[in-house]
């Protein structure tokens, strides 16, 4: 009797366990690449989505020796959101490698390109 009291509350702790949703960090976008504003959408422009917020910029990582090239991040009011359209740019700033830098989405914008940078929910 004892064992089979034992067994069912062993199945009933794995359930437990198993059923436990596992805990995933905040969302996070780069390292390269445009993504358009959600609250502007841009039909035609994008293929990747980022909502407005406050973010942790990071240097994009790189594989040891090496490191990978500067990191750089552009918040834009219009599509093609790149340093080459700097009428279209309202915003821009490094990724410092060694320490966190922030940046914020504002719902008013329409783009932000990112060049070995990840963004990260703060």
């Amino acid at each position: 009797m004892k064992s089979k009291v034992a067994a069912t509350a062993a199945a009933a702790a794995l359930a437990v366990a198993v059923a436990a949703p596992a805990s995933a960090g905040p969302p996070s976008y780069g390292s390269n690449g445009v993504f358009n504003v959600t609250t502007n959408p841009r039909d035609g422009w994008a293929t990747a989505f980022i909502q407005p917020g406050h973010y942790r910029v990071d240097q994009a990582p790189s594989m040891f020796p090496y490191q990978s090239a500067p990191g750089f991040w552009y918040r834009c009011n219009n599509f093609p959101c790149s340093p080459s359209y700097p009428g279209n740019v309202i915003g821009s700033g490094p990724a410092v490698r060694d320490a966190p830098t922030f940046m914020d989405i504002l719902p008013t914008d329409v783009a932000v390109s990112l060049q070995n940078v990840t963004l990260t929910i703060a």
